[in-house]
């Protein structure tokens, strides 16, 4: 309680204190406002003249006119100077303080001077042709205050030099405190130029990705013809913020470029539209270039004098154009269920919609709507937007789904693939046994077989009955002769001889005696050396050849004389047999599929890519192999005109 009674009087003091500085601190504000400036603007005049100041207008010459004014209602073919005056007050309510007032002028069309009562506060760089462009560029002023009569009115004068093709005149003008006058400076700099900027640049990104797309996919002519639009209407809006003539002459040029670059833009984006919806008017086309080239000779063809009116019927056929052909897509595209095609046909109607309420703001039919056509380029940005998120979307499903089928295809042809080598495997054992199979039934034909013939040779000429020992060396013989058919089928185990005459000596040690018993007289001629050393199989297989051969000659050719000859020549080894016996007809005996033994040699040679050639006739018979050292990829087999 102690602690309570001494705060007390600090908290009263410290309440009556904080009281006092409220009252004192609304007194000051009451103050404060009694001396605020609220400007009005009362009238405003023109008048024409090229005078250079003020002073020099005679003050019965002025007409009143309502602000914002285009002088053409007025003096419709005047293209020159006009002064505007408009008359204020400042209306501050004390004297002692002079508070800073501003003026905002929104547009000046095009080139302008400002001036307050007599002294000059502001002029553009060009006043003469070629003009500067202040229309479209806000001017804000600070008003000196020594200049300023805070008891009496106040005029403010408006030097404009305009030409005819740009609605000349004053825009709205403002006059107020600083603070309020800076913030409608601003709002009018968004309306005016930021949002003509914020559109080139937004359609400049657009019609950038519209050309790489187009230029790494030319079979989408759509997004070809969209940059192409997007050049122009760049071109377009450009002109809308420059504040000079310059590089053009005069303002017509510049006016006539100006249409120029939006009738190409609006010929460029109906193509665009019909290439969308993947549709060629072939004919419409080849009247729209014809009426596009029409209208753009017309702008440089037109006299003069005429300019006026035919670059405004110009400008009227291109909205007419954008209109119609805005109408056509969209009902078009309203016909179908595709929701890329609607969201075309919604965006140009958002667009079309935008493009009237601007091309009346134009001719003054909407006094207090902001400039709305920079609005259309971010509309169609937003639609092609979202165009590109859905193609892309759609894209990557695909792929997505392509990739999950390409996996399950993967899948199944490896099973498809496990399966085949399964197969291949199998087939290729039973091919290889099949092979050994035929192997060994053309080594059982061509060797054992040809000992067996030999045999039986031996002992059906024999003059005498066999002893035990000669019937044993033939047995003996038929053993060695297997053993060694044997041992043929592992090539890596035999060897080489030495040379040609070593080769072939069993095999003639083999059939001279035979011959000698049947009383076949035999030459032979072996060359003594090798070029170029032949394989294991190539020695076995002309070895197994000539081998069948010559038991054929005892089989069957009753030949009284043989010759063998054996060449080793630079590129092959050649055999050559040859005898006198009754020969035999090559076709009918290939025919009747019993020349076993011919077949076999055939298949023998064709294996090591060899040359087998038969001939055959009453009294000579001649075979023929030839062997090269390298094997090669092709197989020869010829014979003669009669060879089976």
């Amino acid at each position: 309680m102690r602690a309570a009674g001494n705060t007390s009087p600090w908290f009263i003091a410290g309440f009556v204190l904080f009281f006092m500085c409220c009252v004192f601190q609304k007194e000051i504000w009451a103050q404060s406002n009694n001396h605020i400036c609220a400007p009005s603007l009362d009238d405003a005049y023109a008048v024409q003249s090229d005078a250079d100041s003020p002073d020099s207008i005679a003050s019965s010459n002025w007409a009143r006119v309502a602000i914002p004014d285009d002088w053409t209602t007025r003096w419709p073919s005047y293209s020159g100077v006009v002064w505007y005056r408009v008359d204020w007050h400042a209306h501050c309510s004390g004297e002692r303080v002079r508070p800073p007032i501003a003026v905002l002028v929104k547009s000046m069309n095009m080139a302008g001077q400002v001036w307050l009562n007599d002294q000059l506060l502001w002029s553009d760089a060009n006043l003469s042709e070629p003009l500067s462009r202040s229309w479209n560029s806000p001017l804000v002023l600070s008003l000196p205050g020594q200049a300023v009569n805070y008891s009496a009115a106040n005029q403010l004068y408006f030097r404009i030099s305009g030409n005819i093709l740009s609605s000349p005149g004053l825009g709205d003008i403002s006059v107020g405190d600083m603070q309020t006058v800076i913030a409608q400076y601003h709002d009018a700099v968004w309306n005016q130029r930021t949002v003509f900027y914020l559109s080139i640049l937004l359609s400049f990104a657009t019609g950038m990705v519209c050309c790489f797309i187009w230029l790494f996919r030319r079979q989408e002519a759509a997004y070809g013809w969209c940059a192409l639009a997007t050049v122009f209407w760049v071109c377009f809006a450009s002109t809308l913020v420059m504040t000079e003539t310059a590089p053009f002459a005069d303002t017509t040029s510049f006016t006539q470029f100006n249409i120029a670059f939006f009738t190409l833009y609006i010929s460029c984006f109906c193509i665009f539209s019909w290439r969308f919806l993947d549709r060629t008017f072939r004919r419409s086309e080849k009247v729209l270039f014809t009426y596009t080239f029409v209208l753009l000779a017309s702008i440089w063809l037109t006299p003069a004098d005429s300019v006026p009116a035919a670059l405004l019927g110009i400008l009227l056929a291109s909205i007419l154009l954008f209109s119609l052909n805005s109408v056509f897509v969209s009902f078009l595209c309203f016909r179908t269920r595709k929701l890329e095609l609607w969201l075309l046909g919604m965006t140009l109607i958002g667009c079309l919609i935008l493009s009237i309420i601007a091309f009346l703001s134009l001719f003054h039919v909407f006094e207090n709507i902001s400039n709305v056509l920079p609005y259309t380029a971010l509309l169609f940005a937003i639609f092609l937007s979202v165009i590109l998120a859905m193609r892309l979307s759609k894209s990557t499903h695909r792929i997505e789904h392509f990739n999950e089928e390409l996996n399950q295809r993967i899948l199944e042809a490896e099973e498809k693939l496990e399966s085949t080598l399964n197969d291949r495997h199998t087939l290729t054992v039973k091919k290889h046994q099949l092979d050994e199979r035929l192997n060994l039934a053309h080594e059982l034909h061509d060797g054992l077989g040809s000992s067996l013939v030999r045999a039986m040779t031996q002992i059906s000429y024999a003059k005498q009955t066999l002893s035990n020992k000669h019937t044993l060396s033939i047995l003996s013989m038929l053993r060695n002769d297997l053993r060694q058919m044997i041992d043929s089928f592992s090539e890596t185990q035999r060897k080489v001889p030495s040379n040609p005459v070593y080769w072939l000596a069993p095999l003639r040690n083999r059939f001279v005696h035979i011959f000698d018993d049947m009383n076949i007289h035999m030459q032979w001629k072996v060359d003594p050396e090798w070029l170029s050393p032949p394989s294991a199989m190539q020695c076995l297989t002309l070895y197994r050849v000539a081998e069948e051969s010559l038991t054929n000659v005892i089989k069957h050719s009753q030949a009284s004389e043989v010759r063998f000859r054996c060449l080793v020549n630079a590129d092959n080894i050649e055999l050559q047999i040859l005898d006198n016996g009754i020969g035999f007809n090559i076709v009918d005996i290939g025919r009747s599929g019993i020349g076993v033994g011919m077949n076999s040699m055939r298949t023998r040679i064709e294996r090591l890519s060899g040359i087998l050639e038969i001939q055959s006739k009453a009294g000579e018979t001649s075979i023929v192999v030839r062997v090269p050292y390298e094997r090669s990829t092709e197989v020869g087999f010829t014979v003669d005109e009669k060879s089976f």
